[in-house]
């Protein structure tokens, strides 16, 4: 993933004050963006676990939910919270990009998101790939 680029693109966006973005896949992830205040407010072990955290709650938002199969797959799940806004995108069963914006400097929700996934859909090959195989994931924790 052209890690570099996602986090300029988001800039670019000027739809709100970029804090972090983290790509994972599995239970491996990279820290694309931390903005120096996450820097300074959080050690890089409360940041490890926080980021940890998200990934986890990735993997309970998948891109392919039958129970929804009418709505076609999930683009995004946004979480509000009273100072940050976390924007997760799956890419498949067990990848995706997670965002955190200053939830003050966002004026439209709407142009974020369709930004965010603009990017995903022109730089991102295997988003939404139903080939990738469950079983090579699961043992990954075995």
């Amino acid at each position: 993933m052209p890690a570099e680029s996602l986090a300029s693109h988001l800039r670019e966006l000027d739809a709100g004050a970029l804090l972090a973005a983290v790509h994972y896949e599995g239970d491996d992830y990279d820290t694309v963006f931390r903005h120096r205040e996450i820097e300074k407010s959080y050690t890089d072990d409360e940041f490890e676990e926080m980021a940890k955290h998200f990934v986890l709650k990735g993997f309970d938002d998948p891109l392919e939910q039958p129970e929804f199969s009418r709505f076609g797959h999930l683009d995004a799940t946004v979480r509000w919270f009273h100072e940050v806004v976390v924007i997760q995108v799956p890419l498949d069963e067990w990848a995706g990009i997670i965002v955190a914006f200053d939830r003050e400097s966002i004026e439209d929700t709407g142009t974020l998101v369709d930004g965010l996934l603009e990017f995903v859909e022109e730089n991102i090959e295997d988003h939404g790939d139903p080939d990738d195989d469950v079983d090579e994931f699961a043992e990954e924790f075995s």
